[in-house]
């Protein structure tokens, strides 16, 4: 009996759906979850049975928005419309700071990004001289995170032995931004068995990685 076709879970095609859209996360997680949601029904149907569908793709394509519209047009008469208590009077500039004070939460790099250091402390406690790691930030060999309007962090992940990875700079010049480029080595990708990027180019996979990297960012 063939074994049933795994369909990769919800979180994996959600992933590489925002992985492929950087600026449009909120939209690429709605499309990775109907997405998931489409791969699991078509992995439940027989070889014979997909074999037929995927000859005419455009078809499959057509039967789905015709269902989705179809929902949409048959869900309409229970729509309800809300109506609310209207606008409220206007807040002084000092209460609005104020609020939008308690609710914002400063989150310090090392959260999101990992270890970092300053030149200072790469120079100290690392080897790396401030010159040669300025001359590497200029040419995009290493990856700089900017802490206020002029310092920078680097994380220390990318460093071997005193030396940024190789294939760090492929990475950083298809993600554009450095803050992008960095989101995207730390994550696991489901492309990679759930290894981050930067694991597999400390394992000499930088050739494999900057192809991944130009797919998923849109570079030719």
């Amino acid at each position: 009996m063939t074994a049933a076709l795994r369909a990769p879970t919800a979180q994996e095609i959600v992933q590489l759906s925002v992985q492929r859209n950087p600026g449009k996360a909120g939209e690429a997680r709605q499309v990775g979850r109907a997405a998931a949601a489409v791969w699991k029904a078509l992995a439940r149907l027989s070889a014979d049975q997909r074999r037929r569908l995927s000859e005419d793709s455009e078809a499959v394509s057509d039967l789905v928005l015709e269902v989705v519209n179809r929902s949409v047009a048959d869900a309409g008469p229970e729509v309800s419309t809300l109506v609310g208590e209207g606008l409220a009077e206007p807040l002084s500039r000092a209460e609005a700071d104020r609020r939008l004070n308690g609710y914002a939460r400063p989150s310090p790099i090392e959260a999101w990004a990992g270890p970092v250091a300053g030149s200072t402390a790469l120079a100290q406690d690392h080897g790396v001289p401030r010159s040669t790691l300025h001359q590497w930030h200029q040419q995009g060999q290493v990856i700089g995170l900017l802490k206020g309007t002029r310092h920078h962090l680097y994380p220390l992940a990318q460093f071997v032995d005193g030396r940024p990875v190789e294939g760090v700079a492929e990475v950083l010049k298809a993600a554009g931004s450095a803050r992008t480029a960095w989101l995207w080595l730390i994550e696991p990708h489901p492309e990679l068995n759930g290894r981050t990027p930067i694991a597999r180019l400390k394992a000499g996979k930088s050739a494999a990685v900057a192809d991944l990297a130009r797919r998923d960012f849109g570079v030719s």
